[in-house]
């Protein structure tokens, strides 16, 4: 069966699926995207995306005319249109077509929304950990791009080439200060003294869907959060780490630049967030 795919309206089969060459999204990265997990036919947290999304789209100026109710229904349609239960979805929202030369905005967004089967990691896996190096590539906390779900996404795909050279699994991306912003694929934690630091939203950092679960689910563990500027030394001296996104909802960072942070392992706080989060999830 032929993977069927959301395009401004309809469904229908991905190879019958044409982009303008005079769309912004193409030409100049002009757009936004939101990347779901469905589970049991389910799109966790859906509305946190589709808001997150519009906040997005009005701070770059796209007219997004599809309210979030017509959004959501069109998420799930691709889905059943897909005959899928438990799936990575993508929507992706254009600036739409315009004139050659970036000057006047384009009018009419293009919205696209593809489904396809995801088959997480194996328990092995989240066991281990990921390795990750520190990437040359640097946040800029002035941009508004460091905040939003951008298309724009060359600084994050030249961080994923520096990983796959480094024979890693993500790259960490400090901040033109030196802070410690995000991984290229997610946001990043640290337990140390039982309390649980992220990043603040100041630096550099998208904020993530699954990252404000964690915030959510922390208080009932007993523990407090703190939201700041985090030194990298700080993330090497952790007692442990771990990763956060949509997809690969919680993942132990277990090494940095050949570097154990803490056992080298999956913390017990990790642990138990892992397990947390896959209650609420179900």
């Amino acid at each position: 069966m032929e993977e069927i795919v959301y395009l401004n309206g309809s469904l229908l089969p991905v190879s019958q699926a044409r982009l303008s060459p005079s769309d912004y999204g193409f030409l100049y990265g002009y757009g936004l995207f939101e990347t779901m997990r469905a589970y049991s036919g389910r799109i966790f947290r859906v509305e946190k995306h589709l808001a997150r999304l519009s906040r997005s789209a009005k701070l770059l100026g796209i007219d997004l005319r599809s309210d979030i109710p017509d959004l959501e229904k069109a998420l799930y349609n691709t889905l059943q249109a897909n005959n899928l239960s438990n799936a990575r979805i993508r929507l992706t929202l254009s600036g739409g077509e315009g004139e050659p030369v970036p000057d006047l905005l384009p009018q009419n967004p293009t919205v696209i929304i593809v489904a396809r089967r995801y088959t997480p990691y194996p328990p092995q896996v989240y066991q281990q950990g990921f390795k990750a190096i520190v990437s040359r590539i640097r946040r800029n906390t002035q941009s508004p791009a460091s905040v939003i779900k951008s298309l724009n996404y060359l600084d994050n795909l030249l961080a994923r080439r520096e990983t796959k050279l480094a024979g890693a699994d993500e790259a960490i991306l400090l901040n033109e200060r030196g802070f410690l912003a995000e991984g290229s694929m997610s946001n990043i934690f640290l337990v140390s003294d039982n309390t649980l630091l992220t990043p603040s939203e100041d630096s550099g950092i998208l904020p993530g869907i699954t990252r404000g679960v964690i915030l959510e689910l922390v208080p009932s563990m007993d523990m407090k959060t703190i939201e700041r500027k985090i030194a990298l030394k700080e993330l090497l001296q952790a007692d442990e780490a771990f990763f956060t996104n949509s997809l690969i909802e919680i993942m132990p960072l277990t090494q940095v630049n050949g570097q154990n942070i803490g056992s080298g392992r999956a913390g017990t706080v990790t642990q138990r967030l892992i397990a947390a989060y896959k209650e609420l999830v179900e």
